[in-house]
């Protein structure tokens, strides 16, 4: 994971010129993440981009950690049925998330990339992801294809543990558009935070909700749609969990790289 030499040019896909992106991956940059966000609600106070925001923000900062790494575009849109009865939600069918996730992976194995790898921005997407990693994997000859797959481990080791070590309890800190979504969003786009709409929601753990929120909704244990509090978020919090979530990606995507190398010897 040393970092070497970064180009001048943005780490972002679709800010870089076709000429610039085949220029890249001849000279070695032939991996991409993908970060897989949705455009759904996330209480009065956020905008409803917020997973796809972070996800580009951690996938940012995960490339910038990693040698010859690009990102995007990012999915903007997911699979949120949970979401549905908040105005704003988009929410798309697995099939056709599945189909988003085959052509995106098509498309960079045709451009030259050999490890397109999917970041899970939203939980919800996950499911789906799993589902057709498999069928993807190797598709391609000179292509690898994952992503994340321990959405477990990963909650884990970063959104259950990054609060708690700056003190913040996870029934404040949340699992939706709480304080670890408020802060993260204060720190990558404080300009689209609307704190003095920040509200406290719903503050129980999140296995004793999730089932049902999942069967009926997040308005059925959560009538603002936070689980959690926003009033408590900070940008100086929101930077250390950013760099967190990114920190994870990076090792992540760094194992990818082992395995690949110790396949082909």
């Amino acid at each position: 994971m040393i970092r070497e030499e970064m180009p001048h040019q943005s780490l972002l896909l679709d800010e870089l010129s076709t000429v610039e992106i085949g220029e890249l991956i001849a000279s070695g940059w032939r991996e991409v993440i993908v970060p897989l966000g949705a455009t759904e609600q996330h209480g009065p106070a956020l905008p409803l981009l917020v997973d796809s925001e972070h996800g580009l923000q951690t996938a940012l900062r995960a490339a910038r950690l990693l040698d010859k790494t690009l990102v995007g575009p990012v999915v903007t849109l997911g699979y949120s049925p949970e979401h549905a009865a908040f105005p704003g939600t988009v929410s798309l069918a697995k099939s056709t998330m599945a189909g988003l996730i085959h052509d995106i992976a098509e498309s960079h194995a045709r451009s030259g990339f050999e490890l397109v790898y999917f970041w899970v921005a939203h939980g919800g997407n996950n499911p789906v992801l799993q589902e057709v990693l498999p069928k993807l994997q190797s598709k391609w000859p000179g292509c690898y294809v994952t992503g994340l797959k321990d959405l477990a481990g990963y909650v884990s080791s970063t959104w259950n543990r990054a609060p708690v070590e700056k003190g913040i309890p996870l029934s404040i800190s949340g699992s939706h558009a709480g304080e670890f979504e408020t802060s993260m969003m204060l720190a990558a786009r404080p300009e689209l935070v609307k704190i003095t709409a920040a509200e406290a929601g719903n503050t129980a753990p999140f296995e004793n909700l999730v089932d049902r929120m999942m069967n009926e909704g997040i308005d059925a244990v959560s009538v603002n749609g936070v689980l959690g509090d926003q009033r408590a978020g900070d940008a100086d919090r929101g930077e250390f969990y950013l760099n967190k979530l990114a920190g994870y990606l990076a090792a992540d995507v760094q194992q990818v790289r082992e395995y690949l190398a110790v396949r082909s010897l």
